[in-house]
């Protein structure tokens, strides 16, 4: 049995109608200002992400799952904002590829030459932008695409790259000690067995070695957030202690998002990420229920 439901917060229907609007004229509008005018690539994929991000926690009144065609299309499409981030992030000068589906087009190195010196200063690329990447691949089932290699790019080309501080980037990069070790964490769950026929699971339960020795990084540093302290005890490996853990972040959630909340605040993406990694990684059957954790993204398809 649950060990309760928790049920969500209201948004009212302003808010709910404005990010539900024609999302895939949005996508195209913002694909096309980054092509054809002086959006820069980063800014133009960060704004989109968040209209998505909106338009998803919107979503989940009608698709309480998220497993309609529409809703998945729009989870992929900010996996790869987030990703696209990320990559033009660390790596600047480098090939990119992004595909934003809900668009039907493709942001490429091909077409496009990027100058990072048009990109605004702030936010800084931190260990955060590498853990917004890992969650919306996670729980958008872009994690298990089987030509992509998205998590040995994450575990070995992006993370060291963050805690090298994007030395290939001419920005500055700083990361708190907790977003750093939030990072080498959710990194543990991407060292999977390459060998695996015919192809390897794309998330897999850290030893118990990483476990610990992450916990106590995670103990050492400071102040956590929300999610990075339930993170800490999905590192315990107890289920029962992280379903309790789940559901007060939950309530907490519910309890904290203002007098009047943005759509986005009906999808938490950092706990149903470690929703997600509960269920596919340490194949718990989780008791807790919420439609804060859409059914579909507890153990989302690879594509």
């Amino acid at each position: 049995m649950p060990i309760n439901e928790v049920t969500p917060h209201a948004v009212t229907e302003q808010r709910l109608e404005q990010a539900l609007d024609d999302m895939s004229g949005r996508a195209f509008s913002r694909w096309h200002d980054m092509v054809w005018t002086e959006m820069p690539l980063r800014r133009g994929l960060r704004e989109l992400g968040e209209e998505l991000a909106d338009h998803l926690g919107a979503r989940t009144v009608s698709d309480p799952a998220l497993e309609m065609p529409d809703s998945r299309t729009a989870l992929l499409t900010a996996a790869e904002c987030a990703m696209g981030v990320l990559s033009l992030s660390c790596f600047p000068d480098g090939d990119f590829e992004i595909p934003l589906p809900l668009a039907t087009e493709t942001l490429s190195n091909q077409d496009l030459h990027y100058e990072e010196r048009y990109e605004p200063t702030h936010p800084l690329t931190t260990a955060r932008t590498w853990t917004d990447a890992f969650e919306w691949c996670v729980i958008s089932g872009l994690i298990g695409h089987k030509g992509r290699f998205i998590g040995p790019t994450l575990l070995r080309d992006y993370a060291p790259a963050i805690r090298d501080g994007v030395p290939y980037s001419e920005r500055e990069s700083v990361s708190e000690p907790a977003d750093l070790a939030e990072m080498d964490a959710l990194c543990g769950y991407l060292d999977v067995l390459e060998d695996a026929y015919p192809y390897p699971a794309p998330l897999a339960k850290p030893d118990a070695a990483h476990r610990t020795r992450t916990a106590q990084q995670l103990d050492a540093a400071g102040t956590l957030t929300p999610d990075q302290r339930l993170l800490r005890v999905l590192l315990d490996d107890d289920q029962t202690a992280f379903e309790q853990a789940l559901h007060d972040r939950l309530v907490a959630h519910r309890e904290n998002v203002g007098a009047d909340p943005a759509a986005r605040t009906l999808l938490p993406v950092g706990a149903v990420t470690l929703a997600a990694l509960a269920h596919t990684a340490h194949c718990w059957q989780l008791s807790v229920r919420s439609a804060y954790l859409p059914q579909a993204l507890m153990s989302a398809p690879a594509q």
